[in-house]
């Protein structure tokens, strides 16, 4: 009896911490072409205009104690992916839902854009 009472002891308030300390981050959605400016699309040739390297966009709001900083938006994951790879679309985009929660001291929420930026070849 005293064996399992010390079990519970010591896993209830392991239990406990893993279930307030949780997070979770899960994919919105996978896209062909994602982008935020106003583009034509009549000259685009994806096999000439798209770049190699993959680039990463996020939107971060933090809550302090119970007071959020903000609210995230996915224009402004995309539009800081489309800023850091010079480009007006990402092409084989992923989209992210990311947030963390210790109640009553700390987390955040956060959209992320990951994808391959594209510019018009001029």
């Amino acid at each position: 009896m005293k064996k399992v009472q010390k079990r519970l002891s010591v896993s209830v308030p392991l239990l406990l911490v893993c279930v307030l300390f949780s997070g979770c981050k899960s994919r919105l959605g996978d896209f062909t072409v994602i982008t935020t400016k106003n583009i034509d699309l009549k000259d685009f040739n994806t096999h000439e205009d798209v770049k190699a390297a993959s680039v990463v966009g996020e939107d971060v709001k933090h809550i302090i104690f119970v007071f959020p900083t903000g609210v995230p938006h996915i224009k402004e994951a995309v539009d800081q992916a489309l800023d850091k790879g010079n480009a007006y679309m990402l092409v084989d985009a992923a989209l992210y839902h990311e947030w963390f929660y210790i109640p009553y001291f700390y987390g955040y929420a956060k959209y992320e854009v990951k994808g391959t930026p594209a510019k018009r070849g001029d």
